[in-house]
């Protein structure tokens, strides 16, 4: 992901709405080019996070659901589905790919105690945890900010203070 392409080409602007205000590169899918992101303004990455959409901010999609960039084209395929406007989603065209990647259902990651875990979350780590390869240890209390769904089943991505990036196994994780 090359992010100051993906800002040239959205002329700094959420590529949903254009708005200017705070935004943000989000990732649609996972892609070794620019394709599977996107720029993002708060207001919409908010909706699409809580999944609570508001139908008349997303009255932009009638322009956006034509871009030629794919992540673009599948998150507007699919706020178009969330909203239940079929009608909209079916006038799309998407390829066999986009259309694979629009209709796959994401795995639900739950906690230990099996509450669900989303990006962007905190959590809590329940027992002393070493770290391979860093000769240290995540002590129990730890409090991780931020994490991160990733493509290891049963593990988030996170940044933890005094040893860096790591994915932890959320068997081990408490949410807050």
């Amino acid at each position: 992901m090359n992010e100051k392409e993906i800002f040239n080409r959205a002329n700094n602007k959420c590529e949903l709405c254009e708005s200017e205000k705070n935004i943000s590169i989000y990732e649609v899918y996972k892609s070794d080019d620019n394709n599977g992101y996107t720029l993002l303004c708060e207001n919409c990455k908010n909706q699409i996070e809580s999944q609570n959409y508001d139908e008349n901010h997303f009255n932009c999609l009638n322009n956006t659901m034509w871009s030629e960039v794919p992540g673009i084209k599948i998150l507007s395929y699919k706020i178009w589905q969330a909203l239940g406007r079929s009608d909209m989603a079916d006038m799309m065209y998407l390829t066999d790919e986009e259309m694979a990647i629009a209709n796959k259902k994401e795995e639900v990651i739950k906690d230990t105690s099996g509450n669900i875990l989303k990006t962007g979350d905190s959590v809590s780590v329940i027992k002393d945890l070493e770290v391979k390869g860093a000769g240290r240890t995540i002590k129990r209390g730890t409090v991780v900010k931020n994490i991160r769904m990733c493509d290891v089943e049963g593990h988030v991505s996170c940044k933890v203070s005094g040893i860096g990036q790591v994915y932890l196994k959320t068997e081990f994780l408490k949410k807050i």
